[in-house]
């Protein structure tokens, strides 16, 4: 009965991501303009824009540096040898309830690095307070949010998802612009880890 709720949820995320995987064929699609700028050939500002940069199922995940709810340093090679999910949210509250599934996941040997437009100081306090077992990374003006396709310019705030990074650094499941429960991404992620 496990197995059919697993499958069945795979199965839905699959089909939520069925028209990014066609995006995702193998001739890759330049990034679109930043906002303000105009194309070539016309003579209004381009439409407006909310995606910056993209990165494929399959790519080597972009390097990054954040300031951590520890005190430390987040980039990449802090996590080295170690599957991370990556969850993204616009405030740290959103990413609170990832403290179910935190247990789970390290038992995998995955790792959660919630990705969030707050302050350093903020995260840490908030983080203290909730003592929570996880890095949050401060992503204050967007920048590492935007290389996911994440964050909306326009509204100045970070879109929900999700990336499962892999030992070696490469993207291997991405759900972006979906908000799921914590129960549905510990899932999908022990699935790609483990096949379970």
């Amino acid at each position: 009965m496990a197995a059919m709720n697993v499958a069945a949820l795979v199965l839905a995320a699959l089909s939520a991501l069925a028209p990014a995987a066609r995006a995702q064929s193998d001739s890759k699609n330049p990034p679109p303009a930043a906002p303000g700028t105009t194309t070539p050939g016309t003579s209004s500002p381009a439409a407006h824009v909310h995606v910056y940069g993209q990165v494929y199922v399959g790519d080597r995940a972009p390097d990054y540096t954040l300031d951590g709810s520890d005190g430390k340093v987040v980039r990449p090679s802090r996590f080295r040898g170690d599957w991370v999910v990556m969850l993204f949210a616009d405030r740290k509250e959103q990413l609170a309830p990832l403290v179910t599934i935190h247990g789970d996941l390290h038992n995998l040997g995955v790792r959660i690095l919630g990705v969030c437009r707050e302050k350093a100081h903020g995260l840490q306090g908030y983080a203290n307070r909730q003592k929570l077992p996880f890095v949050m990374g401060a992503d204050w003006n967007g920048d590492v949010s935007a290389m996911y396709g994440l964050y909306d310019a326009e509204r100045s705030m970070i879109s929900p998802g999700f990336v499962l990074v892999d030992r070696d650094g490469i993207v291997r499941m991405a759900l972006l612009g979906k908000n799921l429960p914590p129960e549905q991404i510990a899932a999908l992620v022990r699935f790609a880890v483990s096949g379970l």
